[in-house]
């Protein structure tokens, strides 16, 4: 979980928002919020990959293990 923390404290840090949900040995979903809006999020603990849940598309994004972006 160390590399969706890193990437939502140093991608969106201002202003820094992450609200943790439903977690178990896969997966991490809860929402964060980016440009002031709060989006729905999927986090995949094996893969380090984010999914943001959006109405019209969703985004996956790849993490290393330090939070930045592939």
């Amino acid at each position: 979980m160390k590399p969706l923390i890193l990437w939502a404290r140093d991608k969106h840090p201002e202003p820094y928002a992450l609200r943790m949900g439903a977690r178990d040995d896969e997966t991490v979903r809860g929402q964060v919020r980016i440009s002031d809006e709060w989006h729905d999020f999927v986090y995949d603990r094996k893969t380090m990959t984010i999914t943001i849940l959006a109405d019209t598309e969703n985004r996956t994004i790849q993490l290393n293990e330090w939070g930045w972006e592939q």
